[in-house]
């Protein structure tokens, strides 16, 4: 199969490193992918050299990135459309929202060219949402609209956890449940597999002593993450344990936000602010507990990966949290928007080290296979071959 796959960047995070590990997969298997992606924001970090390390076919278009702009998201939908039409794909497979409704509206106007047999299968993923949480209720209102239309142009919407599924099926209406797959989430976790206590760490680093308590937060700084209920959770958290330290890792536009707080709290010899890491093994392993205070999620990448390195979770128990997370086996839930809560839950496992080596070692456990990267090119590989006999009638695929 031919694939177009268009994003709107390569940033750090879990779309990105999704694509690319799709990407790779399938061309490994035989099948033909480009890899569309637009312009990262000024804050951000990259991962665009993943993609060309594993030498995939991109092609950057300027202004696809996350922003609206009628002007500069009409050139990206010209570009797009000429692109599909040189590339006649079989499937255009869109990521995220801003890529989502410009790659499904020139797919669209493509087929609209075309007999059954040379249309292409449109799919999305939806990695996360913006349907709630993060605008207010006209805006939200209208996302939601605009989706709802998307998703009949649309021949398959992925979701990545049971959780996101019964938001975009049930709870927000955006397509029918036949229209929908779940396809949870493939990472490349085997480093850190290899974590365990006598792994190198960044402690030193950042002047974090090798007794102290590390409380860690991998991920972007942005309003939907909530990081001022995680800061003011370890204000709780350090006025109980003198050893804890916050570790912060990552950047984004409530950094400075951020900062302000921790200084009006009295916690900048408590907090460490690191910015990107791409190494992540000695990351995990600087960290005991890693906390998640977010509003909304799809399938917290930072909460796998802090689990495949067999460390302890507190997270809040919204969107696909649940999915990743089972409270009291793998980690602890708690309620979104309580530094009480998330507190509470944070102590509990500072005061006994067994606890966090049960949780760890369980979480590991569960989430190896579950989000392996085979398992993933195995899922999305289907679900095109089906999708494609079905919108076009049986083909025969080279």
């Amino acid at each position: 199969m031919k694939i177009v796959r268009v994003i709107a960047r390569l940033n750090v995070g879990g779309p990105a490193r999704h694509v690319v590990i799709l990407d790779r997969g399938l061309r490994a298997r035989g099948h033909d992918t480009r890899l569309v992606h637009g312009s990262l924001e000024s804050h951000e970090a990259s991962l665009e050299h993943l993609a060309a390390e594993s030498a995939l076919p991109t092609t950057h278009i300027r202004d696809l990135g996350r922003r609206i702009s009628p002007i500069g998201d009409l050139r990206a939908f010209v570009h797009l459309f000429r692109l599909i039409l040189r590339e006649a794909p079989d499937v255009v497979h869109t990521h995220t929202a801003k890529a989502g409704t410009l790659g499904r509206l020139a797919a669209l106007l493509y087929n609209l060219t075309r007999p059954r047999r040379r249309r292409c299968l449109v799919v999305h993923t939806f990695h996360g949402h913006v349907l709630t949480g993060y605008f207010g209720s006209a805006a939200s209102a209208a996302v939601r609209l605009t989706e709802r239309c998307l998703a009949r142009i649309t021949d398959r919407i992925v979701t990545i956890s049971p959780a996101q599924r019964d938001d975009i099926v049930d709870r927000f209406r955006i397509a029918a449940a036949a229209q929908t797959a779940i396809v949870p989430l493939g990472l490349e976790l085997d480093r850190l597999t290899r974590v365990d206590a006598h792994a190198p760490n960044l402690r030193r680093q950042f002047g974090i002593t090798e007794d102290a308590l590390v409380v860690g937060y991998v991920g972007r700084l942005v309003p939907i993450k909530d990081l001022p209920t995680l800061v003011r959770a370890f204000a709780r958290v350090a006025a109980a344990r003198a050893d804890a330290v916050l570790l912060i890792a990552g950047d984004g536009p409530v950094r400075g936000e951020v900062d302000t707080l921790v200084a009006a709290l009295g916690l900048q010899a408590r907090v460490r602010t690191a910015g990107w890491i791409e190494d992540l093994a000695p990351l995990y392993a600087t960290i005991d507990i890693c906390a998640l205070a977010s509003r909304n999620e799809g399938t917290p990448v930072a909460i796998i990966e802090a689990m495949a390195a067999a460390k302890a979770v507190v997270a809040t128990r919204v969107g696909g949290v649940a999915d990743v997370v089972e409270h009291e086996r793998t980690g602890l839930l708690v309620a979104a928007g309580s530094p009480e809560a998330l507190a509470d839950g944070i102590v509990r496992l500072a005061a006994d080290p067994h606890e966090r080596l049960r949780l760890g070692a369980a979480g590991r456990q569960s989430v190896v296979e579950r989000f392996s990267p085979g398992r993933l090119v195995d899922d999305v590989e289907r679900l095109y071959r089906d999708a494609l006999a079905q919108k076009r009638g049986p083909v025969r695929l080279q």
